[in-house]
């Protein structure tokens, strides 16, 4: 999965009073640390603005401009010395508004003496604070907002912003694609269409599933793509399916990444039962967990606000995302949950050693028929540390974000469909803030970024919901 490096604008503020020598030096230092977070840094140069540096109106509209040129994601304004608040944040805000900002101030080198250069960046970094909050820009800063830049700890603290810029900018204006209604039963699947225009930006796309099953079975079945797709998926797993329901199931997936390319898709909710296996004679899961691992995330029973989770976790882990059920709680450890779906998660999940199998739905099929749920991939998940994230908009129309940590370990117990037994730390609190505010479904992918995405959240106006904390966050902020 290809995750382009995040690009943020870097703003030296300065203020005409104090030390150039030490701004420039700091400048310079901040440069390097945000390259080795990983960032692609645009700042003005000493061609630009004198020294480099943003001290008066006319060098911010210089950098506002570079910004806006750039298609900068987020910005950070660091206060090389006392800085200059009003432009520092114009800079900010006059061509790229409503992009998330981080600020921090640099330290004296030493102890302060008369007559010796000096900074006063703690000061100075509050009133840049405040011509921030004056223009309503939401804000953020380091774990240790007073700090020298080349820091580990800055570092780290620049690489999960430009993480929480990248999932602020790809939720932002994103198109989902909606095939078919969701289920009559799950009205937990409900989603205001309104609200996510107006609040994110964000278009879904309907597609009937009318439309789907006749330009499915328009495909033809010499089409070099279906030949491709249907190699592939018999090489991921063993197949308890008929070579027709494998061509379906390659066509399926022929025509959702064409639909994805031309209506420009981030993700996809798709009707997965029962008209599908009625009309269509398959069941989509292991087309939908391919699209999970190229990048184009897929929810089960048309759960939009599931596809945008799962989107989220995708922008912040660098990795593909899957939905799942909070299904059950493990029968002797209080702590362990069965994070399971029908068989819809990415094949790059799957535990070594133990190969996936491609059969029938069972719970679909023993209403519809075995013959007609073939389609769904099965298998046990990787040990491993994993984020779980629902986005959700509440029946008071106040948009939240849960977020919890664990990790896939091995634990007693079987189950069909594909699913792994995770560990957290305090199930029953979590328990309890699901019954408050969330649905059965949450997205998951592995690794820890539950502080970039609640950093995220607080850009986006979501109010995160951690009920045990996530890794690395700032117990000051508590």
């Amino acid at each position: 999965m290809d995750i382009p490096k995040p690009r943020l604008g870097l703003v030296p503020a300065s203020r005409s009073f104090f030390s150039k020598k030490l701004a420039v030096a700091m400048k310079a230092k901040t440069e390097a640390s945000m390259k080795a977070a990983g960032v692609d840094v645009v700042t003005v140069s000493e061609d630009m603005t004198p020294n480099g540096l943003v001290e008066e109106r006319v060098d911010a509209l210089k950098a506002a401009e570079l910004f806006a040129a750039r298609g900068v994601q987020g910005i950070v304004i660091g206060a090389m010395n006392f800085g200059n608040e009003i432009p520092a944040a114009e800079a900010a805000v006059l061509r790229t508004p409503g992009v998330p900002v981080f600020i921090f101030a640099c330290r004296e080198d030493g102890r302060l003496e008369m007559g010796a250069e000096r900074r006063d960046a703690f000061c100075g970094t509050l009133s840049i604070a405040a011509a921030l909050r004056h223009r309503g820009v939401k804000y953020t800063f380091p774990r240790t907002p007073v700090c020298f830049p080349e820091g580990d700890e800055f570092v780290a603290d620049v690489k999960n912003f430009a993480t929480a810029c990248r999932v602020v900018n790809g939720l932002k204006g994103a198109r989902y694609g909606m095939l078919g209604p969701r289920p009559r039963e799950f009205e937990t699947c409900a989603f205001n269409e309104l609200s996510m225009l107006k609040r994110f930006g964000q278009t879904v796309v309907p597609l009937p599933l009318s439309e789907v099953f006749a330009r499915t079975d328009a495909i033809s079945d010499g089409d070099e793509k279906v030949k491709k797709a249907a190699v592939e998926i018999k090489g991921l797993a063993d197949l308890k399916i008929r070579q027709e329901t494998l061509l379906k199931l390659a066509k399926f997936e022929v025509y959702l990444k064409d639909i994805a390319a031309q209506m420009e898709l981030d993700g996809i909710g798709i009707q997965c039962w029962t008209s599908i296996q009625e009309v269509f004679h398959m069941s989509p899961c292991a087309v939908m967990a391919r699209m999970d691992d190229a990048g184009v995330p897929c929810a089960c029973e048309v759960d939009i606000h599931g596809v945008m989770s799962m989107h989220a976790l995708q922008l912040a882990s660098g990795g593909p995302a899957a939905l799942a059920d909070w299904n059950n709680q493990h029968f002797s450890d209080e702590n362990l949950f069965s994070c399971w779906h029908c068989g819809v998660f990415p094949p790059s999940f799957a535990k070594s050693g133990a190969r996936p199998c491609i059969c029938s739905q069972s719970i679909v099929g023993a209403s519809v028929g075995m013959e007609n749920a073939e389609g769904t991939l099965e298998f046990e998940m990787k040990t491993g540390h994993v984020t779980l994230a629902r986005i959700t908009e509440t029946a008071d129309a106040e948009w939240k974000m849960l977020l919890e940590e664990g990790e896939v370990v091995l634990a007693q117990g079987e189950t069909r469909g594909a699913h792994g037994w995770v560990r957290v730390p305090n199930l029953r609190r979590l328990y309890k803030a699901l019954l408050r505010d969330f649905p059965h479904h949450a997205g998951f992918a592995y690794g820890h970024c539950g502080r970039a995405l609640k950093l995220a959240a607080g850009f986006l106006g979501i109010t995160p919901v951690m009920p045990n904390g996530v890794a690395g966050d700032d117990p000051d902020d508590a």
